[in-house]
């Protein structure tokens, strides 16, 4: 456990206004440097223990999910703490173990591990309701007029990516892989860019795919020379079956421009840190190397960068700059 600190702090690297906006540029470019400019959470205070999941708002507040504090906080646009709520437990706006998040206009979604629940707050972290799934949520986004994209195991049938209403209604799904390809080969993180098209980064296979939001295949890219994860047996006597051993991709976001970035896992250089960058159509543009070791990217409207420092003590933010 980390030092406790009377009042938690921050560091401010480098001044920014909060309305301020990243310069995505419109053309191609081929190298992205990184200036950080806010960091939350250090090693030697209680801002945050070790997060798993967060979302920016449109006025740039900071919603981040906390695993070893059972809570979702709010911070304000210059990391300053506003509010936090939420304890272990089962009950309405509890958690067991917090790990996937993200916001709409509106609402605020969280999961808690191994439960088939969404649990729904507003902005003011004031739990309303749990939308109920058909199967445990491995992946969620929030999208436009009160609906959810969420990724489901495939466990009797293929795994699915599907569209809920705020009910839990199923209005729409993608299959986008078959069953026989092998357990776990189906999991991803994914993003949804212009027009609904789903951006899909597969954890075990070296694959970056676009898909419409009816369904259709666009493209499929390999960004680490095809290389293919290693495998393990395992054995019971009821049963064998075989697992992926290495993570090929880790996460996939989005900047405005709908350019897709994708953080390198295992069989990446350095892993956990590559960040490739494809154009809409899956051209290979550029790739850069985060500071510091991450699980996950996250891009807010004003094109920030967002990733994981210290084991998910810290929160760093970039402006990405372009050449």
């Amino acid at each position: 456990m980390k030092p406790k600190a009377c009042l938690a702090w921050l560091i401010v690297f480098v001044a920014a206004a909060p309305a301020a906006r990243a310069q995505i540029p419109a053309a191609d470019f081929t190298k992205v440097t990184l200036e950080e400019v806010l960091s939350i959470g250090t090693l030697d205070d209680d801002t945050l223990f070790q997060w798993t999941g967060m979302a920016v708002d449109a006025q740039g507040a900071i919603y981040v999910l906390d695993a070893m504090d059972y809570s979702l906080k709010k911070f304000d646009s210059r990391g300053r703490l506003i509010k936090k709520t939420g304890r272990k437990g089962e009950g309405p706006g509890e958690f067991r173990l917090p790990r996937l998040l993200d916001c709409s206009p509106t609402h605020i979604y969280t999961t808690d591990q191994g439960v088939l629940d969404i649990s729904v707050f507003d902005h003011d972290l004031k739990f309303q309701k749990r939308i109920r799934c058909p199967l445990p949520v491995m992946h969620l986004k929030a999208l436009a007029e009160g609906k959810i994209a969420v990724l489901t195991p495939g466990l009797q049938e293929p795994a699915k990516i599907r569209v809920l209403d705020e009910a839990g209604n199923v209005l729409s799904g993608i299959t986008y892989m078959n069953k026989e390809s092998g357990l776990l080969m189906d999991s991803l993180s994914f993003a949804v860019g212009p027009g609904g098209h789903f951006f899909l980064a597969f954890l075990f296979q070296d694959k970056v795919e676009r898909w419409s939001a009816d369904g259709r295949l666009l493209w499929t890219r390999n960004i680490l020379g095809s290389k293919k994860t290693g495998t393990k047996e395992f054995a019971s006597k009821a049963m064998s079956f075989v697992l992926p051993t290495e993570t090929c991709l880790k996460d996939i976001a989005l900047d405005s421009s709908g350019r897709a970035y994708v953080l390198g896992g295992k069989l990446s250089p350095h892993p956990g840190r590559d960040v490739h960058v494809l154009s809409g159509d899956g051209r290979k543009l550029a790739m850069f190397v985060l500071p510091d070791t991450s699980h996950c990217l996250y891009i807010d409207s004003r094109d920030f960068l967002y990733v994981r420092a210290n084991d998910g003590i810290t929160l760093k933010k970039y402006r990405m700059r372009y050449e």
